[in-house]
């Protein structure tokens, strides 16, 4: 797990330390093999996400999936910038949200809303979204977490998690607009417009979170690595474009 991963990390470095401060000299050689390490941890990670979206996305029904509390409390600590603060200082900021919202109905209205919208909601917008859509920003926040654990894979990290919404783009595309889903695992009778509806709040949902993905991103990324953001900018023009063609087809079936 990555919190063996990162204990292990950890446990190395202080032992590595220890050993270069009493022999004057510094062991290369297990940094390297720590990275190298990590990094096959999350390449291995990537390669079991990548085939579990797409085993999903193949047998996906396109019906609305349930967000749950602990679902969307993730995603609130995402979009308010806390999803990799210390768990205590968390906790702390939580019981001051609460402690001044309650008269008002604040902090307790924002934590109903998500269970009355039944979707998951992300900077004060509702998403109907199916389940493959939550699996994937499961899998964005769980890439995002690696980043904060390991910074020095955070340029690693980009990479998988434009890899993971590209992959989810193409196959939303193909199985929605391109009508994939009736030959799919899922056997669909037809592709109507609420499929249609469907795959545009899960488009919206991941670029409502795409600027909070971004911002966690950078601020784990060296400066020098800040212009690879672009790729993650160029992905989220892909589901732009991709929406767009969702509502022209929507158009077409109206008329």
């Amino acid at each position: 797990s990555l919190r063996d991963l990162k204990n292990l990390w950890d446990s190395t470095l202080e032992f590595l330390q220890a050993v270069e401060g009493l022999s004057g000299t510094t062991g290369y050689g297990l940094r390297s093999c720590l990275l190298q390490q990590a990094k096959a941890f999350l390449e291995h990670k990537h390669e079991a996400q990548l085939a579990r979206l797409v085993a999903t996305l193949d047998s996906a029904k396109w019906a609305h999936a349930h967000v749950s509390a602990e679902r969307q409390s993730a995603l609130d600590k995402l979009s308010t910038g806390r999803a990799f603060l210390p768990e205590e200082l968390t906790r702390a900021i939580d019981a001051d949200a609460l402690g001044g919202g309650a008269g008002a109905g604040g902090s307790a209205g924002a934590a109903a809303a998500p269970e009355k919208e039944n979707g998951a909601v992300v900077d004060g917008t509702a998403f109907k979204g199916v389940w493959s859509a939550l699996l994937l920003v499961e899998m964005v926040m769980a890439n995002l977490s690696t980043a904060a654990h390991f910074p020095a894979l955070a340029t690693d990290v980009l990479q998988r998690i434009v890899a993971l919404l590209r992959q989810f783009n193409t196959s939303c595309s193909r199985l929605v607009l391109g009508a994939g889903a009736i030959h799919s695992a899922a056997r669909l009778k037809s592709i109507n417009a609420r499929h249609l509806a469907l795959a545009s709040q899960c488009l919206g949902l991941a670029m409502a979170l795409a600027p909070h993905v971004r911002a966690a991103l950078l601020a784990q990324l060296p400066p020098k690595h800040h212009l690879l953001l672009v790729n993650l900018d160029e992905a989220v023009q892909e589901y732009a474009k991709h929406h767009e063609d969702i509502l022209s087809k929507f158009v077409s079936i109206i008329d």
